[in-house]
């Protein structure tokens, strides 16, 4: 069993034992988070939050920004922004990477709708500037932000940029998915629980997809 593992570990590249170990990590966190703290109802932390945000953070410049930023993970932003990338892509004979993001964004919504109903947490009370109809966990904005992004990131990692441009636009579109998840809980429309729990989701999914198409179905 020892000389399996040490096998397959000596088979991995370096970068894909590195996105194995943050999906295991992924995994346990999104687990800690459902059963410790949303089937628990252990909101301590998640409350004590709120109080720092809204003791030190909270500021009409900085609610007019998060507001902007949040809304390009809202659900209007989505249903052109995600359709327009995966006819773009098939329009340019990408063809694999147009099947590609319309598998992981369909499969995606399903996963956090489907979280959604089965855990039934309610929203925040007292939101910033408006309250959202839906459940709580996991948060759509993270989850989707991260699936989208990331996803947008894994597509310029496949281009023939120089590696410096890569990086740097990988890191502008994951920054752009932290900040989208923190303009949630400074909106106060979602727990920070709501917020980790989805990037560990969106991250997770996101890594199964990539991993299966690439070893079944390879995208140049």
């Amino acid at each position: 069993m020892i000389g399996y593992f040490k096998t397959y570990y000596h088979s991995l590249s370096r970068k894909l034992f590195i996105s194995l170990v943050f999906f295991i990590l992924a995994l346990a966190v999104l687990w800690l988070i459902m059963d410790e703290v949303v089937l628990e109802n252990d909101e301590d932390l998640d409350l004590y939050v709120f109080e720092i945000f809204r003791l030190y953070i909270l500021n009409d410049n900085a609610t007019s920004l998060m507001y902007n930023i949040t809304q390009f993970s809202s659900a209007p932003f989505i249903k052109i922004a995600y359709p327009v990338l995966i006819i773009a892509l098939a329009v340019f004979k990408f063809y694999r990477r147009s099947f590609f993001a319309f598998i992981t964004g369909a499969g995606g919504l399903l996963i956090i709708y489907g979280m959604k109903l089965f855990f039934e947490r309610p929203r925040p009370l007292n939101p910033v500037l408006y309250a959202e109809k839906d459940f709580s966990f996991p948060s759509g904005h993270a989850t989707f932000s991260f699936i989208l992004y990331g996803m947008m990131a894994y597509f310029i990692w496949l281009t023939d940029l120089p590696k410096v441009w890569k990086y740097i636009a990988m890191t502008v579109l994951v920054s752009l998915s932290l900040v989208i998840g923190f303009s949630r809980i400074y909106l106060r429309v979602h727990y920070p629980s709501d917020v980790i729990g989805g990037f560990c989701l969106g991250y997770s999914w996101l890594f199964l997809m990539i991993y299966a198409f690439r070893k079944w179905f390879p995208i140049h």
